[in-house]
């Protein structure tokens, strides 16, 4: 029942996610954080099965951690996308099948450069200005194309992801109250709930 959305602006890249936790016909919870901080310029907003999300998104962070320990700096965007990818990938071939879940890496590189990237359980791996992943892909792709442009202001992406949420609140049959935005820029991440 996951939602995930996101948009690159001017110099910043917004991700959100709905809150919800539901398991068969019950919610559980309407405050999961499905969107995971790797470091102070980079998110990575996660959809699908709760332990696929969980034990993926952890085996994400906990490498991208290592990496940096290891060589002493951190990956660029395209770098951390690729290297995302590559996991994916690893995991179609081994015993334990894929991780069903797929995701949107954002953030800002050091020289201020925004990305987006879209991910799958696939392995497939596309740099975006703006897309949705879960239920959201069924409703907001049409919007986002609709209201996007290049370079927009950081006030007119919320706006946008405003009108995302308004209309999934509007249009989708399962309730998603309560949505978690974050907002990457050059000076790093703000959050807030909608």
């Amino acid at each position: 029942m996951d939602s995930i959305f996101g948009l690159q602006g001017g110099d910043f890249v917004i991700v959100a996610c709905d809150g919800s936790i539901a398991h068969s016909i019950l919610k559980i919870k309407e405050t999961e954080d499905k969107i995971l901080k790797l470091d102070d310029h980079k998110i990575f907003g996660i959809s699908g099965e709760g332990a696929d999300r969980n034990s993926f998104g952890e085996l994400v962070h906990k490498n991208h951690c290592l990496i940096r320990y290891k060589t002493g700096s951190y990956m660029n965007l395209q770098e951390t996308a690729h290297f995302v990818r590559s996991m994916y990938a690893q995991a179609i071939r081994s015993r334990d099948g894929p991780h069903q879940c797929n995701g949107l890496l954002g953030g800002v590189d050091s020289d201020g450069t925004p990305s987006l990237y879209w991910l799958d359980y696939l392995g497939s791996l596309q740099k975006i200005t703006r897309g949705a992943q879960g239920y959201a892909n069924y409703f907001l792709l049409g919007l986002l194309d609709n209201q996007y442009k290049p370079n927009l202001t950081k006030e007119e992406g919320i706006e946008i992801i405003k009108k995302c949420i308004k209309e999934l609140q509007t249009r989708f049959l399962i309730a998603q109250n309560k949505f978690i935005v974050k907002i990457v820029t050059k000076q790093g991440i703000e959050a807030f709930t909608i």
